[in-house]
């Protein structure tokens, strides 16, 4: 073969690599796009709500949505702050307060894959790992009759439970050797503290997992607290308080009422009204005892 030949043929393998990088760059970055533009897409109404497109009542878009979308901020700045101020019971919230992580984005795993089930996302720190598991409309995916709250020691056996939230602690517990392990389920306010203490109460979480919930308002109400200084998280921010109102999660709020003691959230109130009526009576004569008066 010439050597003129042998340039023109090195040429054509050369034009040929390069339209197959421009085609593969061109392509991922038309699926990146895609995917970053589904959060704006729903908030204009982009995307039908009967679901025929996207089903927006699916938790795996909820989910991917918030967590996809905050793993773009320093967890500092924000998911600390949002689990720490807004999860029950308080006590976990504050063990959450105490992670410190400036890039996250290694520490999520997604839908990984355990024989129990998929657990919605798994946070991995130095000392704790974090279980998350989120429901939108749904109730838990399976449950059953089974009870270990009559167990009377720690010799008894306990009944491993086939409950979504019960499957999903052993989950946490083989990945969090070692560490501090938190199942931290995530719904409407409407059903977090019923499914919490059902099966809190049934004693089915695995004993080394603690579990705790926040709801969709209180993660509302925390992500519009948040006023960062860089413009742009803030803009991610601002874009997931959107969503969240469009999704029906803003709650009835701006009722100024004063009251003289501290409500607690887990106690139950009655508000009522007392009847009294004041007299007052003006005499001009001294009212003098072991006397009888009549008045007219």
């Amino acid at each position: 073969m010439s050597l003129g030949a042998d340039n023109l043929l090195i040429q054509n393998i050369w034009d040929m690599a390069n339209q197959s990088i421009r085609i593969k760059i061109h392509h991922t970055g038309l699926v990146k796009s895609r995917g970053d533009a589904n959060v704006i897409a729903e908030i204009k109404g982009k995307l039908n709500q009967t679901g025929y497109n996207l089903n927006d009542r699916l938790e795996d878009n909820l989910t991917g949505n918030f967590f996809g979308t905050l793993r773009y901020i320093p967890f500092d700045l924000a998911l600390r702050k949002i689990l720490s101020g807004g999860v029950y019971p308080s006590e976990t919230g504050d063990k959450i307060g105490g992670i410190s992580a400036d890039f996250w984005g290694d520490k999520i795993e997604f839908w990984p894959y355990d024989t129990e089930g998929e657990i919605d996302a798994l946070l991995h720190f130095d000392d704790t790992i974090i279980g998350i598991e989120v429901k939108y409309a749904s109730g838990l995916s399976s449950d059953d009759d089974i009870d270990n709250s009559a167990k009377i020691d720690e010799q008894s056996i306990e009944e491993q439970s086939r409950n979504q939230l019960s499957r999903e602690s052993r989950i946490v517990s083989r990945h969090g050797a070692g560490k501090t392990k938190i199942l931290l389920f995530i719904a409407n306010s409407d059903s977090c503290r019923t499914v919490y203490d059902d099966v809190l109460n049934r004693k089915i979480i695995s004993n080394d997992v603690t579990l705790a919930y926040i709801s969709w308002q209180s993660i509302l109400v925390e992500l519009e607290k948040l006023k960062l200084d860089n413009r742009y998280y803030q803009v991610i921010i601002d874009d997931l308080i959107s969503l969240l109102k469009k999704k029906g999660f803003e709650s009835f709020k701006d009722m100024n009422v004063q009251f003289d003691v501290d409500i607690d959230q887990t106690s139950f109130y009655s508000f009522g009204a007392t009847d009294s009526l004041d007299f007052n009576i003006k005499m001009d004569s001294t009212i003098e005892g072991d006397l009888h008066y009549e008045f007219s």
